[in-house]
């Protein structure tokens, strides 16, 4: 009986093993996304930013504007892509 007893820890201590490593990976994938997620919204930041100086020193206040509310739906966008990898995440760990 100690002998079953020995294979069923160790058929457990594999099981969890390898649900670990699953998790591991899961992990690694989603903030990979996240990583990717948030350097795009800090690039397109960055050119918007210098696209709004550019057209506000050039007196252009109708590409300010332009610029403003296309630099809001691409934030949105970011944060939906966030949102959805969180999503993802959570959906992982409820199986």
């Amino acid at each position: 009986m100690a002998t079953s007893s020995l294979s069923e820890q160790l058929a457990e201590a594999q099981r969890l093993q390898a649900y670990y490593q699953r998790e591991l990976e899961r992990q690694r994938a989603m903030n990979a996304e996240l990583r990717k997620a948030v350097a795009e919204m800090a690039r397109t930041f960055q050119e918007t930013l210098a696209e709004s100086v550019h057209a506000a020193e050039t007196g252009d206040l109708a590409e300010v504007r332009r610029i403003a509310y296309a630099n809001r739906n691409a934030w949105q966008a970011y944060l939906q892509q966030i949102v959805q990898a969180a999503g993802k995440s959570s959906a992982s760990e409820n199986e």
